[in-house]
């Protein structure tokens, strides 16, 4: 199977949000969330290895990739409520969820919220805003131009959008170099459809947004960390990127909390070490 096997149609969830979603295997449902500035697509490789064990399901969250692209609600708690209408579209009750990049944020929150419907948790590359992602933002004298500069440059969204509008090339390229193991691990072909997704009217406002709702994330984190989660959760690093880091940002907010590490890869998991990141994750959620 590839990952162009996978059925594709479109979930309405409002009068201004609908949400791409591909599905495809037997089993137990698995949710795979995107981070950004990729979508769906970031799956290509692992998704279909892991639908030989599960049904798959993989959305293109609001506002990236092939989905609508709302004025607002982008902060964590609103997009996971979104995957909640996913599920309730598909008719499941209960489900394996595995978040990366900004989508850790989104899939934490799914769990916090709908207690009853998340039975384990993997998230990859993050951390959480209210747990450790404001130091992240921070200017250090260390910093160079691979350091995380966005973090804190996208919590003003006029600004961000002015430096980048007409530039989303420009941007992908080094997003694509930034903490990477192999600076080439995302394809040409790939890399032209994340520049066509994020090239759409609002679509780069809309993945600025994700990084500007830090400060409510965070406020929401907290009330939701308030209750430590109880499932299994598994923090995944890249060797040269989170590596074993993620696994501490995400103890305070669990108390089943493990950690794996993608070897050869940096930030780009899904890209640089496909293999070894669906086998972690087949491991963890069998």
């Amino acid at each position: 199977m590839s990952f162009t096997d996978f059925e594709s149609f479109r979930v309405p969830l409002s009068s201004d949000v609908n949400l791409l979603v591909r599905v495809a295997g037997e089993g137990p449902p698995l949710v795979l969330l995107h981070g950004w500035p990729q979508h769906g697509l970031m799956w290509h490789s692992v998704a279909p290895a892991l639908a030989s064990r599960f049904k798959v399901i993989v959305p293109d969250m609001r506002g990236a990739g092939g989905s609508s692209i709302p004025r607002g609600g982008y902060d964590k708690k609103t997009m996971a409520q979104d995957i909640a209408g996913v599920l309730d579209h598909l008719g499941v009750k209960e489900t394996y969820v595995a978040g990366y990049d900004l989508g850790s944020g989104v899939a934490f929150s799914l769990a916090a919220q709908f207690r009853n419907r998340v039975k384990k948790l993997a998230v990859m590359e993050f951390g959480l805003p209210g747990f450790g992602y404001e130091s992240m933002m921070a200017p250090t004298p260390d910093w160079h131009n691979g350091a995380n500069w966005h973090l804190g440059f996208f919590t003003v969204p006029d600004v961000a959008e002015m430096a980048f509008r007409g530039r989303e090339r420009e941007l992908l390229s080094w997003f694509f170099w930034h903490i990477a193991h192999n600076a080439e691990a995302v394809s040409t072909e790939h890399f032209e459809a994340y520049v066509r997704a994020i090239s759409r009217p609002g679509a780069l406002r809309a993945g600025i947004e994700y990084y500007a709702a830090v400060w409510k994330d965070a406020e929401d984190n907290k009330a939701l960390a308030a209750m430590p989660l109880d499932i299994p959760l598994l923090a995944i690093g890249g060797e040269a990127s989170g590596g074993p880091y993620i696994e501490q940002l995400f103890k305070p907010v669990a108390r089943d909390v493990h950690g794996a590490i993608v070897p050869k890869a940096g930030h780009w998991l899904g890209d640089e070490n496909p293999g070894a990141l669906a086998e972690i994750l087949r491991r963890f959620f069998a």
